[in-house]
C-alpha cells in the first residue's frame, strides 16, 4: 500500500488539481536520478530536465528537494496489514519478514536521502504519519492477537519490542554489513514465544532509583 498525493487531496487545498501523470514523471525521474547521483547531487534542476517538464512545475509540487525525496520515499514505502492466521508463532514471523524488508529498502543511498529528509519536520511528519504510524498500527494488532490467544504475556511492551526488533535488524543489516539468517529470526521470535520481551511497569510501580 503506498501513500500518494490524489487530485482530490490537492482540490481540498485549493486550486486547480494537479495532474497525476506528470507527478508519477517527477517522482519516477527523482527516484533514477537519485539512484544515479545521490541525494547531495540531486537538484530540482536535473529532475525537471529528466522528467520534461519546466523547474516551475515541480516547485508548484514540491516547495524544495526535501520535500520532493521525501513524496519519493512516501510514495514507495510498503505499509502492509499483518493477517490474521490463527497462529502467533507465524504471524511474528511475519511480522519479523516485515521489519526484514522495511530495512532492507532503506540501504545505500536510499537510507542517506531518508536520513537528510527527515530532518525537515514537514516531511518527518508525513513519514511518520502516513508510513511508520500505519506499520506500527498493523505491528501491534499482530503482537495484541498474540497476547489475546495467550502466547504473549499480557503486560508485553508492544512498542519496544518492535523497536527492539528493528535495531537488531538494522545494526546487523546495516552497521555490521551482515546477512540476518533465517534461523536468527526464528530465534529472535522464539525468544519472544517464550516470555523473554519487554514488560510495561506495573500499575503505581514506583521509579527506578537513579
Amino acid at each position: 500500500m503506498s501513500s500518494r498525493r490524489t487530485p482530490k487531496t490537492e482540490a481540498a487545498r485549493g486550486g486547480r488539481p494537479k495532474d497525476p501523470e506528470v507527478d508519477g514523471k517527477v517522482l519516477d525521474a527523482a527516484a533514477g536520478l537519485l539512484e544515479e547521483l545521490g541525494y547531495q547531487e540531486l537538484t530540482i534542476e536535473k529532475v525537471a530536465a529528466r522528467a520534461g517538464v519546466t523547474r516551475k512545475t515541480v516547485y508548484n509540487r514540491w516547495a524544495n528537494k526535501s520535500a520532493l525525496v521525501g513524496e519519493l520515499l512516501i510514495r514507495n514505502a510498503q505499509v502492509d496489514h499483518i493477517p490474521d492466521l490463527g497462529d502467533t508463532r507465524a504471524e511474528m514471523r511475519e511480522l519479523f519478514a516485515q521489519i526484514v524488508r522495511d530495512v532492507g529498502e532503506s540501504r545505500g543511498r536510499l537510507l542517506s536521502s531518508l536520513w537528510a529528509t527527515i530532518g525537515d519536520p514537514a516531511v518527518l511528519h508525513r513519514f511518520r504519519t502516513e508510513v511508520l504510524g500505519p506499520r506500527r498500527q498493523f505491528a501491534r494488532a499482530a503482537v495484541q492477537r498474540g497476547v489475546a490467544r495467550g502466547d504473549l504475556p499480557a503486560d508485553i511492551d508492544v512498542d519496544l519490542l518492535i523497536d527492539m526488533w528493528s535495531g537488531t535488524v538494522m545494526f546487523r543489516t546495516e552497521v555490521r554489513s551482515d546477512a540476518l539468517l533465517d534461523s536468527q529470526a526464528d530465534a529472535m521470535v522464539e525468544l519472544a514465544l517464550s516470555g523473554c520481551v519487554p514488560r510495561l511497569p506495573a500499575p503505581d510501580a514506583p521509579d527506578p532509583a537513579p
